[in-house]
């Protein structure tokens, strides 16, 4: 679900344990995601299986063209000029292999790149459904691994590995479809010798998986090492233990042996796909030598005796039939590294990664849709929200432990402006996360217009704005164009003009297309919090979550910032997280939350704001 504006508020304290194990997916599951995440490759993979196909008919005619060689220079003995015919089409073929092999890896690595960028695209996105409640339970450093590290260890298999799979069954019988006519024996060989690759190659294969996930587990605990004592450098420094050299190298060298270990599999299984590869070849040679010498006479069709061109034409060919096997043992780890980052992806992403919005619940963190409900598109106003019983239980704590929120009822009406109160941990941040679909309730009932909700408010319903405005590396209407793609430049205006930043904006360099974030336009304090209303003002949504708007600003940064949420509250729903009494006269209720439940809850008027002040 996308929400718009700024960071959200700080989670509660009860969101920071540690997910619970999940189940990881099956290797038949693995693979099918994977097969799933293929169709974001487009037409790429085809075309790199039919370079390979047509460079096969192109080795054909090269076969042809040595055995035709050899035969007219060894036996018949002819002159150069009847050769140059043979010499031309293995000039020719070389070339074209060469090419096709060229453009055959470059279709592979298209598909590999597009399938990649699709993916990082969508754990992005995975990661915005699941809102900040869930991302700050997790590790930075297993976050990074993920979009990083076990992405791009799909590179090898997009590129390699599936490709190869299909051209391992095709190419193979393709030549036996040439050999057979001609030696019956030679082609028995090839179809007896061929499948002991692909059985020594899964033997291999099982443990190079098992292998790899050990090592994607270790390059996790590596990152979140490091990046825990990268964190933590001002605590240790000044308690006189920031040498830190032993413990570091100790992790290094546990991930570099198991580095090693996947590494000696890997050469392991190409060692023996290459010595069965020799062997087969090398048994083929000896059929057609002891042919030639008269000792074995079977194995060609009818009377007509072997010859050298024929024989070598099929020498030829050998080695190119056992090729796609062997291609196919060398990039068989890319399989491995593949399920094992599957293994991992899968339960956050589901069973389809390429879905654009999946009503998918994670570790009881429930991730918004664009079909939340008929309510999105059929009552796009906002009448009234009610809340009936609301229970919110986080997943660390026990079913019949106190809830973090409620049990809690109120009713809220279109255009009310409400403050709300209360201790830290008194239930605020859960209130707002429940409407934010960043939790679920495990009780009662959320409903918009009387229409049940499950995951929170549709996303075009709602504006968040937080007390950490996020500024993005762009320009000024890039940060703006987050809460509304598609405004133009007077829209972007007139939100900037609300919020009370257009003399500001007619002060910069180059007006909208100033660059802000790093090395660009620095703002202050008052200015990032103005630059997130006008973002609100461009999502012009009819209900809005402040959460302490005016928190570290000096005076009149903040009497700029309440001149503007009384601009942004006209015609919209205000919930108003806050403790400073400026911003009262804002509101016309006050509702009070103390350890998750609702204590109080009264209207505002100028004597009782006075009171409060």
């Amino acid at each position: 679900m996308t929400r718009t504006a700024t960071s959200p508020d700080t989670a509660p304290a009860l969101a920071t344990a540690s997910l619970p194990e999940q189940t990881p997916p099956d290797d038949f599951v693995a693979r099918r995601w994977l097969e799933s995440l293929a169709r974001a490759g487009g037409r790429w993979p085809q075309l790199a299986i039919l370079c390979a196909l047509l460079s096969t008919f192109v080795l054909l005619a090269q076969a042809w063209a040595i055995a035709h060689l050899a035969q007219g220079v060894a036996i018949d003995r002819v002159g150069l000029e009847a050769l140059w015919p043979a010499i031309a089409v293995l000039a020719v073929s070389l070339s074209l292999r060469g090419a096709l092999s060229g453009l055959r890896g470059y279709a592979g690595t298209r598909a590999s790149q597009s399938i990649r960028r699709r993916l990082r695209e969508r754990l992005l996105e995975r990661f915005a459904e699941l809102g900040p409640l869930w991302v700050r339970r997790q590790h930075r450093a297993s976050l990074a691994n993920r979009v990083w590290d076990q992405v791009e260890s799909l590179h090898s298999y997009y590129a390699d590995f599936r490709p190869q799979t299909r051209l391992a069954g095709l190419i193979p019988l393709l030549l036996l479809l040439v050999v057979f006519p001609l030696n019956w024996a030679a082609g028995l060989i090839l179809a007896v010798t061929a499948p002991l690759v692909p059985i020594f190659m899964i033997l291999v294969g099982i443990a190079a998986r098992k292998r790899s996930e050990e090592q994607f587990q270790e390059m996790d605990r590596m990152g979140r090492h490091f990046m825990d004592l990268l964190t933590g450098l001002k605590t240790l420094k000044l308690f006189g233990a920031a040498r830190r050299g032993p413990q570091v190298e100790a992790v290094s060298h546990a991930f570099r042996k198991r580095t090693m270990r996947v590494l000696r599999l890997a050469f392991l299984s190409s060692t023996v796909l290459e010595f069965f590869t020799a062997v087969s070849i090398a048994l083929l040679a000896v059929y057609l030598g002891f042919h030639f010498l008269g000792h074995l006479q079977f194995g060609t069709w009818g009377d007509s005796p072997l010859d050298l061109e024929t024989a070598l034409f099929i020498l030829v060919l050998a080695p190119e039939f056992y090729q796609p096997l062997r291609e196919l043992g060398v990039h068989y780890h890319a399989k491995a590294e593949a399920e094992a980052a599957a293994t991992d992806l899968a339960p956050i992403l589901g069973n389809s990664p390429l879905a654009d919005r999946e009503n998918t619940e994670i570790d009881g963190t429930v991730a918004a849709t664009h079909q939340e409900t008929s309510v999105a598109s059929s009552h796009l106003g906002l009448q009234h929200l009610t809340l009936e019983d609301i229970a919110v239980r986080y997943p660390s704590q026990y079913p019949d432990s106190t809830p973090a929120l409620g049990p809690l009822s109120l009713h809220i009406n279109a255009g009310e402006h409400i403050a709300i109160t209360g201790a830290s941990g008194s239930g605020k941040s859960t209130l707002l996360n429940l409407l934010l679909g960043f939790v679920s309730a495990s009780d009662g009932l959320l409903s918009l217009n009387g229409h049940p909700l499950s995951h929170g408010l549709p996303a075009g319903m709602i504006t968040w704005v937080g007390q950490d405005t996020v500024i993005l590396s762009g320009t000024l209407a890039d940060n703006l164009r987050i809460a509304h793609p598609h405004a133009n430049d007077c829209e972007l205006e007139d939100a900037l003009g609300n919020a009370d930043l257009l003399e500001w904006l007619h002060s910069l360099p180059d007006g909208l297309a100033t660059r802000l974030g790093e090395g660009g336009q620095p703002l202050s304090g008052g200015q990032a919090r103005r630059l997130s209303l006008a973002r609100a003002f461009l999502h012009d949504a009819p209900l809005v979550l402040l959460d302490e708007p005016t928190a570290s600003l000096d005076a009149e940064s903040e009497a700029r910032v309440i001149t503007a949420l009384k601009r942004l509250g006209e015609n919209r729903t205000l919930l108003l997280l806050t403790h400073r009494p400026e911003l009262l006269p804002l509101c016309q209720r006050l509702l009070r939350l103390d350890d998750g439940r609702l204590v109080e809850d009264r209207p505002l008027d100028d004597t009782a704001t006075r009171g409060e002040s």
